[in-house]
């Protein structure tokens, strides 16, 4: 019975569909999602593009030697972090002057086409990471290297990777 809250109507009986017991329900079929094309990389002002994975991740909880980059007193120099430890390497990402970097955990210097390599994380401030190798060692002036001037300074610090 429904409840009619008219004043002084009667009642007024409704019908119900009872379900059968030996009904089966049926499920949709599942929605196919497809996905046309490939993800576009864009590039930075003066690089290129690198479909560089990142390929090793440290466990979360772990902690990295925080160095920080250097490439003479303008803030607008920029450091290489490259796909591997030589300068003929893919760029991966212009790394800014004065930036933080984290050293990857229990990674090894490589010395190689005359600089010494350290395996970093560069974390952009939106939060993207970006795994490589920098020359700790390639400062230069007018094109001659001086590499007595250190490109990553350990700060003597530790960080979450």
């Amino acid at each position: 019975m429904a409840c009619n809250l008219a004043v002084g109507s009667a009642p007024t009986a409704v019908p119900t569909i009872a379900p059968s017991l030996g009904e089966t329900p049926t499920l949709a079929p599942p929605i196919t999602i497809v996905v046309r094309g490939t993800p576009t990389l864009i590039t930075l002002p003066g690089s290129q593009s690198t479909t560089v994975p990142v390929t090793s991740v440290p466990a979360l909880g772990t902690q990295c030697q925080v160095y920080t980059t250097y490439s003479g007193v303008k803030a607008e120099n920029r450091l290489s972090l490259r796909s591997g430890p030589s300068a003929s390497a893919t760029q991966i990402y212009r790394v800014p002057n004065f930036a933080e970097v984290l050293l990857v955990p229990n990674s090894t210097e490589i010395e190689a086409d005359g600089y010494h390599w350290l395996n970093v994380i560069y974390v952009v401030p939106s939060g993207t990471r970006y795994q490589g190798w920098m020359a700790r060692d390639s400062f230069a002036v007018n094109g001659l290297r001086d590499p007595s001037i250190a490109t990553l300074q350990s700060t003597g610090r530790q960080a979450a990777c």
